[in-house]
C-alpha cells in the first residue's frame, strides 16, 4: 500500500519537508509518528519494508488522541468509552491530514475515502436489536 523507502531518514525528510513533525515511536517493528494540526498517525514498516499507516488518524482533543467515531447522524471524537461532539472544521482537518500522509505514503485514495474522512468507529442505533441475518 504505501512506498518504499530506503531508510526511516527518507520518510522523514519527506513528512519534514511536508511541515510534520516526526517522533520516533519505537523500534520493534520500527515505526514513527507524524504530526501536524492536532493530527497523528503512527506508521509503522510493512512485511515488504514499505512504510505504511498502522492503525488510523488521531485528533488531539483536550491533550487526548481520540479516533473518530460515526453514529450516522453525527460523528464524534472517542477515547477509553468517552465521546466528544466534532466541529466541523476539526473534521475538515483530519480530512486534510489524512490526504497528505496518503499522498506522501503514495497510497492509493478509493472513491468512499476521498468524499471525506472515514471513521476508525461505526456505531449506527437502528442496528441495535436487530434479528441477526442467517
Amino acid at each position: 500500500m504505501g512506498t518504499t523507502t530506503a531508510d526511516g531518514t527518507d520518510i522523514r525528510k519527506q513528512f519534514e519537508q511536508a511541515g510534520f513533525a516526526v517522533v520516533d515511536a519505537g523500534s520493534n517493528p520500527p515505526s514513527v509518528e507524524v504530526k501536524k494540526n492536532n493530527c497523528s498517525q503512527l506508521l509503522a514498516r510493512d512485511s515488504n519494508g514499505a512504510w505504511v499507516r498502522s492503525g488510523p488518524p488521531h485528533f488531539l482533543v483536550q491533550g487526548l488522541k481520540c479516533e473518530l467515531e460515526d453514529h450516522g447522524y453525527q460523528k464524534f471524537w472517542y477515547i477509553d468509552g468517552k465521546r466528544f461532539p466534532i466541529k466541523q472544521s476539526d473534521l475538515k482537518t483530519l480530512h486534510r491530514f489524512d490526504e497528505e500522509v496518503r499522498a506522501i505514503l503514495g497510497v492509493k485514495s478509493l472513491y468512499h475515502e476521498s468524499l471525506g474522512s472515514t471513521s476508525a468507529r461505526s456505531v449506527y442505533d437502528r442496528l441495535h436489536g436487530r434479528p441477526a441475518d442467517d
